[in-house]
């Protein structure tokens, strides 16, 4: 009963407040807005069901999904956008320093640093090494000639690999591993390079 009169009170109060008008520009709006949407049902009357359904999802997904994103994403472009700037206008290229900038070759060939001597009693050998990119031997294979060379021979190609020190090959500056074509030739203590 107490609930009843109270409603009974709301509703009075609320019929006794005065009667404003509306605002006629917003009466013209919604005039405008009431044809729009006329005019777009109207348009999609004649389409298949599905079809609208596809359509009212896609409008649906784009108002929920896009709208709220449109903003951080156009926040974030702004913020890239004036923080690259500050960092372009900060650090300008100065043409003076790349003047003095020395040009480095693309690759450079390994070499053999220093020489050891190379003392076989009996044959000469071709060998390719592997130098990894600090210089040292990874790994030697013999190529041509006797690849059964005899346990002597081996030995001295040996000794003459481990005494000797390379430099690397370079690839844009970077020491990098590669190969290297030596012949050991008996009498002589020089290494040939072939490639």
């Amino acid at each position: 009963m107490k609930q009843e009169n109270a409603h009974h009170e709301v509703r009075d109060l609320l019929q006794s407040l005065p009667r404003r008008r509306a605002n006629p520009g917003l009466t013209l709006a919604l005039q405008i807005s009431a044809s729009k949407e006329a005019a777009r049902r109207q348009k999609w009357a004649n389409a298949p069901a599905f079809l609208v359904r596809m359509k009212n999802t896609f409008d649906l997904w784009t108002a929920n999904m896009m709208r709220p994103l449109a903003l951080p994403c156009a926040g974030g472009l702004a913020a890239a956008v004036l923080v690259f700037a500050l960092f372009v206008h900060i650090q300008p290229v100065r043409a003076n320093s790349l003047m003095a900038d020395r040009p480095t070759a693309l690759y450079t060939e390994p070499a053999a640093k220093t020489l050891a001597p190379f003392e076989p009693p009996t044959a000469d050998a071709e060998v390719e090494v592997s130098i990894d990119e600090w210089g040292r031997i990874a790994d030697y294979q013999v190529v041509s000639g006797n690849p059964k060379l005899n346990m002597e021979v081996r030995r001295s190609v040996e000794r003459t690999l481990l005494f000797t020190e390379f430099t690397p090959a370079t690839s844009f500056g970077q020491a990098v591993p590669s190969k290297l074509r030596l012949t050991l030739r008996r009498g002589a203590s020089a290494i040939t390079v072939k490639g």
